[in-house]
């Protein structure tokens, strides 16, 4: 999948939110044009995971985000590199099932041609 044309986007704080954003709405589009083609997501039982895929979970409604409650959130930029973390409770169904927890995303970033782009995230169940 090619990126689309991108959108732009002035901080990698502003990129988390526009993505958190996509996430809880299941916007698709907007998921693919914040995420680069190459990114790779670690997923709380170890799983990797595409792009590719990702999308596709929410294109089907096999993952849908009900409710997300920050607890703590972070983050660092530094040229064109930069890192965000959350701390979350979430309601999410996956697979049909309605799931309660709290999780742990990292997320990697990049700026590419003045766009910040996910390159990496991962996901780890916390409680």
């Amino acid at each position: 999948m090619a990126d689309p044309t991108p959108v732009p986007v002035p901080s990698v704080v502003t990129a988390e939110d526009a993505l958190l954003e996509a996430m809880r709405t299941g916007d698709v589009a907007r998921l693919d044009a914040l995420t680069a083609d190459w990114a790779v997501f670690h997923s709380p039982n170890g799983m990797t995971v595409s792009k590719a895929d990702d999308l596709a979970a929410y294109a089907s409604g096999r993952v849908r985000l009900e409710r997300v409650h920050v607890l703590t959130r972070q983050h660092a930029e530094h040229d064109s590199i930069g890192q965000t973390s959350m701390l979350a409770h979430v309601t999410v169904l996956s697979n049909g099932d309605r799931i309660d927890a709290t999780l742990s995303w990292t997320r990697d970033w990049g700026l590419f041609s003045g766009e910040w782009l996910l390159v990496a995230a991962t996901l780890a169940v916390t409680r």
